[in-house]
């Protein structure tokens, strides 16, 4: 009896917090409950602030992150009227909005001229300190901090006809900081904070199908409507979230005593916006110079029309024009006359310019990495026997680029021209034998997106789209440009190769 009776009982868990009669305290955010009756104290509307700040805050450090979302140009600063000398000693910080890490608002909305004296200073740890003659020729961080100081001073009398000062409003506002920092660190990328180690688990195992009966026999069947194919990783992105930790010190706000009162400046948070370079005058005063970096240490916030953008490859170089374009996917031969004048009939040194086979980008693109080799053009021949397709490349030898032109920035390019071997043009399509001798002759010219680099670092979106020569681009940086067209077979020549070059040029 006694064993049926221990068998029967069923496990009962700890017990609830309803259960108990003692009341804990709110871990997380307490906010007002209003009912008819209830005595509404500074204190209640307090709560019922620090709620909607607290929750405001945390949804933006938890879903938007922190950076610049806008505005915030930093330049050297305007000359006076009186100043005749440049550079002013000063910078210009136009207005923007900012998310620090701890998810405070940071906005301004005008213009400032700034000084080395309104500068807060700080060291590599957050702690302020004045500058050292030795770091004349450092680079400094610029950083704004979410800021906020008392206004509105007003006197109130307690029941005991004791007067005291109150303060009637909060102003959020910004403060700005230096901080010393490597110069090459200046222009380094933000680190990704995503970091993805190898998945576990049953889900992460590759599908390997199931084995089902039937009929006393073994069947292998895979499912083919699971994608084995997890951007991200299989557990990648759930562990980051996971151990994802928002416990920030949001409170951390040090007083700061300034000509005009006492300023509440969060040192810890402060969101980078600029490099730049001190400089000492001719009166030992520190002030700003000229260089000004505003772009690489800036780290940004991403709005959703933005990324949609980058998704699309906005920001990316293509190819936005070709010189061969009637004959990309044409599903008729190119004469053969047209064909062979497209290889030009001068250059330097033994190569000819070719006349159609250019392509023309959408932003300049570095002139060092345009060469020959981003470039290739191959002849397939057929075989009389089973019909094989040999692939013969023509001789690349250069590129011609419009480097130098009065509308392309220095170093740069917007257009490149194929340079061919002179003596192949020669004998391969102007001598008495040739291979073009058959309809099924095709070209196929291949652009390397890789290998060449726009104006903002990045590798040109190559990829072709359908039958559209171009723009190119399906979003992605770099990739190949290929394109396929046929060469109608060429007549039979009966003259000198002399005699055929000035036929071909008269063309």
């Amino acid at each position: 009896m006694f064993k049926q009776h221990i068998a029967e009982q069923k496990p009962r868990g700890r017990p609830t917090r309803a259960e108990c009669c003692t009341e804990s305290e709110c871990e997380s955010s307490m906010r007002n409950q209003y009912f008819v009756g209830k005595r509404l104290t500074p204190d209640a509307f307090k709560v019922e602030q620090r709620y909607l700040i607290e929750r405001r805050h945390l949804m933006n450090r938890a879903l938007i992150g922190w950076g610049v979302v806008f505005g915030y140009p930093v330049k050297p600063g305007t000359p006076a009227r009186h100043e005749l000398k440049l550079p002013t000693g000063r910078i210009s910080v136009g207005g923007g909005l900012a998310l620090d890490a701890a998810g405070h608002e940071l906005l301004q909305t005008d213009t400032v001229e700034l000084q080395f004296g309104d500068m807060l200073l700080l060291d590599e740890r957050g702690r302020q300190t004045p500058p050292s003659r030795e770091q004349r020729d450092a680079c400094w961080m610029l950083k704004v901090h979410y800021a906020e100081r008392d206004m509105g001073p007003t006197t109130v009398t307690d029941p005991c006809n004791c007067e005291h000062q109150e303060w009637d409003r909060v102003c959020e506002t910004v403060r700005y900081s230096l901080s010393p920092i490597d110069c090459e660190h200046c222009c380094e990328p933000p680190k990704c904070d995503l970091h993805c180690d190898c998945g576990t688990g049953p889900c992460c195992r590759e599908e390997e199908g199931r084995r089902d009966r039937d009929a006393g026999e073994e069947r292998f069947e895979h499912e083919h409507s699971r994608n084995p194919v997890h951007r991200g990783g299989c557990r990648c992105l759930c562990d980051y979230l996971s151990e994802l930790d928002f416990n920030i010190d949001c409170d951390r706000l040090c007083v700061i005593d300034e000509p005009c009162g006492r300023v509440r400046v969060d040192l810890g948070h402060g969101v980078p916006l600029a490099c730049v370079r001190l400089e000492v005058d001719e009166c030992g005063c520190w002030i700003f110079g000229e260089e000004i970096e505003a772009c690489g240490p800036r780290r940004l916030v991403k709005r959703n029309d933005v990324l949609f953008d980058l998704i699309r490859g906005c920001d990316l170089t293509r190819i936005c024009r070709i010189g061969w374009a009637p004959w990309h996917r044409a599903r008729h031969a190119v004469p053969w006359f047209e064909f062979a004048k497209s290889f030009g009939d001068s250059g330097p040194e033994g190569s000819y310019v070719t006349v159609d086979y250019w392509v023309e980008f959408s932003r300049p693109v570095r002139a060092d990495t345009v060469r020959a080799d981003c470039f290739a053009m191959t002849i397939l021949v057929p075989e009389d026997e089973g019909g094989w397709l040999t692939p013969m490349r023509v001789p690349i030898v250069g590129v011609h680029t419009d480097e130098g032109a009065p509308d392309v920035p220095a170093g740069h390019v917007t257009r490149a021209t194929i340079m061919v071997d002179s003596g192949w043009v020669d004998d391969a399509v102007r001598g008495r034998k040739t291979h073009f001798a058959e309809d099924q002759t095709s070209v196929e010219i291949e652009v390397l997106g890789d290998y060449m680099v726009d104006c903002n670092g990045q590798p040109v979106d190559a990829n072709a789209i359908g039958l559209s020569a171009a723009p190119t681009g399906n979003g992605v940086p770099g990739d190949r440009f290929i394109s396929k067209f046929h060469v109608e077979m060429r007549p039979q020549l009966k003259q000198s190769p002399f005699e055929a070059k000035q036929n071909y040029q008269g063309v």
